[in-house]
């Protein structure tokens, strides 16, 4: 995690061993404040975290929830990809040609890995957010000098959303770990059964009603604006109406789609 130190990751760590280091993983609903004793500060600066899910085959792949008040540093190439979804205060980054952004409530925000640039400053902000395609010996520099940008819910301007039968997406992202970034929408569709992953799925839900299910007898029913979290090896089955999502996929065994799109 590039914002915190790893004494404090293990803190969190352990206050989130519920959601991810249980026997019987668990569909995750996302709260703001986190889960048992909330976010976790630090002895650097006054940022705290807590942690939803880590990759068992690389702990720097995870996703939780962040919040800083007064955030800020140095400009530098990041070696993974990042997605947030900002819940309070706002963010502003600069990259290295010196154009600067700033984000607010409801923005989903992707850093591609490689991206040079700068958190300039954060107020009272609070994300949810994955980290995930990190650097490796397999994975090439990007062909084009990546940056930051804001994802729309209707696609690229100008461009939208790719109909095929019920569903209709736009990919805005591809990994070369097989991880993928973008936006869906299906019309009312149930699953027929249940489909085991080989993937971690981040559902951010922009319109509808969800109902995720395990063969374990768990239910969740998401609508517009909550967060879901299917960990990598857990069975379920999709259940909707008319439905948007932004997705991130991750942690995942190339090639991956997830099986409510399919």
């Amino acid at each position: 995690m590039k914002r915190l130190s790893w004494c404090v990751v293990a803190a969190a760590l352990l206050a989130g061993m519920t959601a991810f280091g249980q026997e019987q993983p668990r569909i995750l609903r996302f709260n703001p404040n986190g889960e048992g004793q909330g976010l976790v500060g630090n002895d650097r600066d006054a940022s705290k975290v807590y942690y939803y899910y880590k990759s068992t085959a690389d702990e720097r792949v995870a996703a939780g929830v962040w919040f800083s008040p007064d955030f800020s540093g140095r400009m530098r190439k990041v070696t993974n990809t990042e997605f947030i979804c900002i819940l309070e205060g706002s963010v502003t980054f600069e990259d290295k040609t010196g154009h600067e952004e700033t984000f607010t409530v409801g923005d989903a925000v992707l850093i591609p890995r490689g991206t040079e640039f700068s958190w300039k400053r954060t107020t009272n902000e609070k994300e949810y957010w994955v980290i995930f395609d990190r650097e490796g010996p397999a994975t090439g520099a990007p062909t084009s000098p990546p940056t930051f940008f804001k994802l729309n819910r209707d696609g690229p301007p100008g461009k939208g959303l790719t109909a095929s039968g019920r569903t209709k997406e736009h990919e805005y992202y591809a990994g070369a770990d097989g991880s993928s970034v973008g936006v869906w929408e299906t019309q009312p569709f149930t699953a027929p059964g249940f489909h085991k992953t080989k993937y971690a799925e981040l559902m951010l839900f922009l319109t509808g009603n969800v109902t995720l299910t395990t063969p374990g007898g768990q239910t969740e029913r998401f609508k517009a604006g909550d967060v879901a979290l299917v960990p990598k090896g857990i069975e379920y089955k999709w259940s909707s109406d008319t439905t948007r999502k932004f997705w991130v996929i991750f942690d995942a065994d190339p090639p991956a789609r997830p099986s409510s799109r399919r």
